[in-house]
Protein backbone atom coordinates (compact mmCIF):
# COMPACT_ATOMS: atom_id res chain seq x y z
CA UNK A 1 0.00 0.00 0.00
CA UNK A 2 2.10 3.28 -1.07
CA UNK A 3 -0.99 5.73 0.11
CA UNK A 4 0.08 7.49 3.13
CA UNK A 5 -3.08 8.99 4.41
CA UNK A 6 -3.61 8.92 8.19
CA UNK A 7 -7.30 7.77 9.29
CA UNK A 8 -8.03 8.54 13.02
CA UNK A 9 -10.93 7.04 14.64
CA UNK A 10 -12.24 6.51 17.81
CA UNK A 11 -13.43 2.73 19.21
CA UNK A 12 -13.69 0.91 22.37
CA UNK A 13 -13.56 -2.34 24.02
CA UNK A 14 -16.47 -4.53 24.95
CA UNK A 15 -16.97 -6.29 27.51
CA UNK A 16 -15.75 -9.43 25.63
CA UNK A 17 -12.72 -7.57 25.18
CA UNK A 18 -13.49 -6.99 21.44
CA UNK A 19 -12.50 -3.99 19.44
CA UNK A 20 -14.52 -2.69 16.18
CA UNK A 21 -12.21 -1.59 13.69
CA UNK A 22 -13.69 1.56 12.29
CA UNK A 23 -15.18 0.87 8.80
CA UNK A 24 -13.35 3.60 6.86
CA UNK A 25 -10.04 1.99 8.24
CA UNK A 26 -10.85 -2.11 7.26
CA UNK A 27 -11.91 -0.66 4.04
CA UNK A 28 -8.68 0.78 3.57
CA UNK A 29 -7.00 -1.73 4.70
CA UNK A 30 -9.26 -4.47 2.89
CA UNK A 31 -9.59 -6.07 6.16
CA UNK A 32 -12.26 -9.08 6.12
CA UNK A 33 -13.86 -11.33 8.85
CA UNK A 34 -10.78 -13.87 9.86
CA UNK A 35 -8.14 -11.20 8.89
CA UNK A 36 -5.12 -12.26 10.92
CA UNK A 37 -3.16 -9.46 13.09
CA UNK A 38 -0.50 -9.38 14.96
CA UNK A 39 -1.42 -7.12 18.25
CA UNK A 40 1.32 -5.28 19.73
CA UNK A 41 1.13 -3.52 23.35
CA UNK A 42 3.74 -0.92 24.39
CA UNK A 43 3.53 1.63 27.24
CA UNK A 44 0.68 3.22 26.17
CA UNK A 45 0.07 2.46 22.34
CA UNK A 46 -1.99 -0.72 21.24
CA UNK A 47 -0.73 -1.37 17.69
CA UNK A 48 -2.34 -4.04 14.93
CA UNK A 49 -0.48 -5.37 12.14
CA UNK A 50 -1.58 -7.42 9.00
CA UNK A 51 0.11 -10.42 8.82
CA UNK A 52 -0.12 -10.82 5.73
CA UNK A 53 1.08 -7.34 4.49
CA UNK A 54 3.26 -6.24 6.74
CA UNK A 55 5.52 -9.41 7.36
CA UNK A 56 4.46 -11.83 4.80
CA UNK A 57 3.06 -15.50 5.99
CA UNK A 58 6.92 -17.05 6.00
CA UNK A 59 8.18 -13.86 8.39
CA UNK A 60 4.98 -14.67 11.07
CA UNK A 61 7.10 -16.37 13.65
CA UNK A 62 9.66 -14.22 13.07
CA UNK A 63 7.24 -11.04 14.20
CA UNK A 64 5.85 -13.07 16.86
CA UNK A 65 9.57 -14.49 18.25
CA UNK A 66 10.35 -10.32 18.52
CA UNK A 67 6.87 -9.30 19.45
CA UNK A 68 7.35 -12.00 23.16
CA UNK A 69 10.77 -10.81 23.50
CA UNK A 70 10.20 -7.35 23.56
CA UNK A 71 7.13 -7.69 25.78
CA UNK A 72 9.50 -9.66 28.39
CA UNK A 73 11.78 -6.58 28.28
CA UNK A 74 9.05 -4.43 28.91
CA UNK A 75 7.47 -6.58 31.89
CA UNK A 76 4.30 -8.56 29.61
CA UNK A 77 4.12 -12.38 30.02
CA UNK A 78 1.71 -14.26 27.37
CA UNK A 79 0.38 -16.81 30.60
Amino acid sequence: MMDHETIIDVSKVSAKGQVVIPKAIRDKFDLKEGSKLIVVGSADAVVLWRIDTVVGRAKTQQVLDRVRWLAGRIGISHE
